[in-house]
């Protein structure tokens, strides 16, 4: 009997964490797709390289179990259980898990200045190792200290600003937010990082941006209500948008079990899987730890699809997080997306986060011990 083919379309933390599951069956073939030139590595350390504190080659990750394939997954036709690649090469599969990840978020199309800033690299985000590199490089031109407008509330803004202020950079922090990153933190977390970020770096909450004017010394950024900031370097951190080959768009739909509806037997994981679930509604989770973990679930839902093991039942989020935002230890663990009511106050905050009464995720700040003790007790213990 031939051994069953499995292709995983991505090379980062859902795939690298699928590939390396597979490898205990020696009765599936495994073959990974990466992107064109790209190298495998960890999106997690990324901000390390722009901050100076780690060197590109150091976040590379090993080469993925299986065969490994440098080519852009441009079409997938499940009726015929195919891939199109960028090449002309076609691959055929059994089983197909996309782990394609995810794009930086840009500014809206009506910001005038956008093009040229982008060109001239004064305009960067912060997500892939070659976004790092520029930032690192741009960030380096100017010397210290370089006057940087961060654009952004969530998690990777926050670190942002925390490092390069306590790097001795000029750091002005907008967001769309009078309150930024509830979404990410919830507003208990996010209210007293926001009252951190105010008391050491120049704030500009509840407002946008408008126009990004370059000239030959700096670069202009325009607010809606009328204020410039002249920089050296803008870095938009607005979250991230599903990257996905055809025929999907906006992201890969997913059941609890992270299958993918139709012919093909395909799934999907990580930043590019939109979950559709009874537990927690929609919702999608890009992160490294929770994109291996929903790797990991993907490949034994398919090997159990496959009568190659038992049913790994539906996937709930349950991993981790963890930032140090102006000298606090900021931490999570499951889907703190949700609401959060504070159970424990004071120099330490524990918030639990839940939904129709039942504790999804829990946030905090200085109680990572207590907050990653949440983990087994998630989707089951009442709020």
């Amino acid at each position: 009997m031939t051994a069953p083919h499995a292709v995983i379309l991505g090379a980062g933390s859902a795939g690298t964490a699928a590939a390396r599951t597979l490898a205990g069956q020696g009765d599936v073939r495994t073959t990974v797709v990466g992107r064109t030139d790209e190298i495998p590595y960890s999106r997690m350390l990324v901000k390390n390289v722009a901050y100076g504190q780690a060197a590109p080659e150091l976040i590379r990750l090993p080469t993925p179990h299986g065969e490994l394939v440098t080519d852009t997954a441009e079409r997938v036709d499940p009726a015929t259980h195919e891939v199109h690649l960028a090449s002309g090469t076609t691959i055929t599969y059994d089983v197909l898990l996309v782990a394609t990840g995810s794009r930086p978020r840009g500014l809206d199309p009506d910001v005038a200045g956008v093009e040229r800033a982008v060109r001239e690299r004064r305009l960067l985000t912060l997500h892939s190792l070659d976004d790092a590199v520029r930032v690192r490089e741009a960030i380096a031109a100017h010397g210290e200290p370089a006057r940087v407008a961060i654009y952004g509330g969530g998690l990777i803004a926050s670190e942002t600003a925390s490092t390069l202020w306590s790097q001795g950079h000029r750091v002005s922090l907008v967001a769309r937010s009078r309150v930024p990153g509830v979404a990410a933190f919830g507003r208990p977390v996010a209210e007293r990082v926001a009252a951190d970020h105010a008391s050491r770096v120049t704030t500009y909450f509840g407002r946008t941006v408008r126009r990004v004017l370059t000239t030959p010394r700096s670069t202009v950024v325009t607010l809606d209500d009328g204020t410039d900031l002249e920089v050296d370097l803008l870095v938009v951190a607005l979250g991230t948008t599903p990257v996905a080959p055809s025929p999907w768009r906006d992201g890969v739909a997913v059941d609890d079990r992270l299958r993918v509806s139709g012919p093909g037997a395909v799934y999907a994981a990580g930043g590019v899987a939109v979950h559709h679930d009874d537990h927690l509604g929609t919702w999608r989770i890009d992160h490294w730890e929770d994109s291996a973990a929903q790797g990991v679930h993907a490949v034994r839902t398919a090997l159990h699809d496959l009568d190659h093991g038992e049913d790994p039942g539906p996937y709930r989020p349950r991993s981790t997080y963890l930032a140090m935002i102006h000298g606090r230890m900021i931490s999570g663990v499951g889907y703190t997306g949700r609401p959060g009511t504070p159970v424990a106050q004071s120099d330490e905050l524990v918030v639990l986060h839940d939904q129709d009464g039942t504790v999804v995720g829990v946030s905090g700040i200085e109680a990572v011990g207590e907050i990653y003790g949440w983990g087994s007790r998630l989707h089951e213990a009442r709020a």
